[in-house]
């Protein structure tokens, strides 16, 4: 249903530049025929039919057809009359045209969002996590605290918006896709950190990353023990259980206290 609605107003944008150059076409020849026969001159026609389309003023050609309308005095005068009308009439819908089509390109193209792009693709010795978890939220706070750089990958657009408010470096995409990680510049990052709370997704990421970059050094969080041979098969460095982790540092505080 969106894809038909956006074919129909492609199609009616078409119909709407091809109407107005078929108008700016008919004041031109108009123009130029208004000229001629006031002028009787082919080449100075040209000229000023050129330079009323090209200056907004117009006043070299308006002067001109006035100086000659002011000695035939006749039905000549409500033709140019006419001509300056269709004249104004037609260079404010062009310029209309012309200023509303780029306020369309500016609205639908997020200048900031693409230099962000650009700026990622070229960053080196960061780290890239890979999807904003709990666990991610407290990588990142480490990371920030430790002056490293980094880049998360996230998919879903809410936490996209939260981490843009947070004026994090944030790329929207799924990190399973190889032009995702290279858009964030996995080839030239110091490691990689899978932090989904799924195995499974975990998982296919590890296999791309390896696949792209094998000196990558990834990491991932693993919620289930039995999944970090699988992980450690497909190229993770290091796989980490967080309540496996959690449990051992409760056990050693609670061991100290005797």
């Amino acid at each position: 249903m969106a894809e038909g609605s956006a074919d129909i107003s492609d199609n009616i944008a078409l119909q709407v530049v091809i109407a107005i150059f078929a108008v700016a076409i008919v004041f031109v020849i108009i123009s130029y025929v208004v000229v001629y026969f006031i002028s009787h001159n082919a080449y100075a026609s040209i000229y000023y039919t050129l330079s009323s389309i090209f200056d907004a003023n117009a006043e070299g050609s308006s002067a001109y057809i006035a100086a000659g309308l002011a000695m035939h005095m006749g039905w000549e005068f409500y033709g140019f009359v006419a001509i300056s009308l269709l004249d104004g009439v037609a260079k404010a819908v062009i310029v209309g045209f012309l200023i509303g089509a780029f306020i369309n390109l500016l609205s639908t193209i997020d200048l900031k969002s693409k230099i962000e792009t650009i700026t990622m693709k070229h960053m080196r010795g960061h780290v890239v996590v890979c999807g904003y978890s709990m666990l991610a939220e407290r990588l990142c706070a480490d990371l920030k605290k430790s002056r490293i750089h980094f880049v998360i990958i996230e998919k879903l657009p809410e936490k996209v918006n939260l981490l843009q408010d947070l004026h994090f470096n944030v790329l929207e995409g799924d990190f399973t896709e190889r032009k995702t990680l290279d858009n964030a510049s996995l080839g030239n990052a110091k490691a990689v950190v899978f932090a989904t709370e799924s195995d499974f997704i975990n998982l296919l990421g590890i296999v791309t990353a390896h696949h792209m970059h094998q000196e990558v050094r990834i990491i991932s969080r693993a919620m289930h023990e039995s999944s970090i041979r699988k992980m450690q098969r497909a190229g993770a460095s290091l796989c980490l259980v967080p309540e496996v982790v959690a449990g051992v540092e409760i056990g050693e505080t609670v061991a100290k206290m005797w």
